[in-house]
């Protein structure tokens, strides 16, 4: 291993005692073995930093903190990046796997690349441009906002630039679609790089914060605040006529699923009243009845 590592991958922890030692050992049966592992544990109740501190032993690349009190998933997200030192960040959720190849695809990605800031794993198969596809800042607005989508992998599923990171400050508190907000302030000032889908496992089950805090609502409202929140900055990328027709998109699907909150969900006072939040119309909500576009 050099000096300095080119990746810098970040395991945090809280609570993940069941499966914290898999994650980990998925780590260090990678392929490209010139990284450091920084295990972070965000003051777990149970034995979950013994366990990983257990699964790191004898490593020498390996190193691992606890914090003195929980900071909650993103700010300790960005507590992990103050331990790193390689140029590239890699996270990895406790309960999740990283195959053997991984690591060394997405760091041939990102590597060159010099104008991008991040690669992540495209949700969508292209069967017309192969990977790694880099994308400019206009490129991946259109594509994300206009298109088909490409930026919605979570943590696990992407390789960052440390240096950008910090320079927009990384995670801003935005609940739990606060990885999504990263892809979009970083992707206005950088090019974004597609790697293949399926480079992480992710686990499923009922402790992960994701099915365990996220409701419908807060989806909602978080993905409404979040992409309003994009297409307004001084640092979106797409012209006002594009703009105006992601934002008219926005409200189209914000629409739609507010109607199968109050229909399927049952819980039409919440749809009405996340509705006069969003200032939709009858118009949005006309065009949410023809489908999603």
């Amino acid at each position: 291993m050099s000096s300095t590592p080119p990746i810098s991958v970040l395991v945090t922890v809280y609570n993940r005692s069941k499966y914290v030692t898999v994650a980990i050992q998925s780590v260090l049966r990678s392929a490209f073995t010139d990284f450091e592992l920084i295990v972070v544990d965000d003051a777990s109740t149970d034995d979950s930093y013994e366990i990983a501190r257990t699964a790191i032993s004898g490593d020498s690349r390996c190193r691992i903190y606890k914090n003195e009190r929980n900071l909650g998933q993103f700010q300790n997200r960005n507590k992990a990046v103050s331990y790193a030192a390689g140029k590239y960040i890699k996270y990895l959720d406790s309960d999740d796997l990283i195959y053997p190849y991984s690591l060394s695809i997405m760091y041939e990605a990102i590597s060159s690349f010099p104008t991008a800031s991040h690669a992540i794993c495209h949700s969508l198969r292209d069967d017309v441009i192969p990977y790694p596809q880099c994308l400019s800042p206009r490129e991946a607005y259109s594509r994300q906002f206009l298109g088909a989508g490409c930026m919605s992998a979570g943590p696990s599923g992407a390789i960052i630039e440390r240096e950008r990171f910090l320079e927009i400050g990384g995670y801003r508190m935005c609940g739990v679609a606060s990885d999504i907000d990263l892809w979009f302030r970083l992707g206005a000032l950088w090019d974004t790089v597609l790697i293949q889908p399926a480079l992480i496992w992710w686990r499923r089950h009922e402790g992960q914060a994701f099915s365990a805090r996220l409701s419908e609502i807060d989806y909602i409202q978080g993905e409404f605040c979040i992409i309003s929140d994009a297409l307004n900055s001084v640092h979106c990328p797409l012209d006002e006529a594009a703009r105006a027709s992601a934002r008219s998109r926005l409200r189209r699907n914000t629409a739609r699923k507010l109607l199968r909150l109050a229909t399927r969900q049952r819980q039409p006072h919440t749809a009405f009243q996340l509705w006069r939040r969003f200032g939709l119309t009858t118009r949005d909500f006309l065009a949410g009845m023809a489908g999603y576009r």
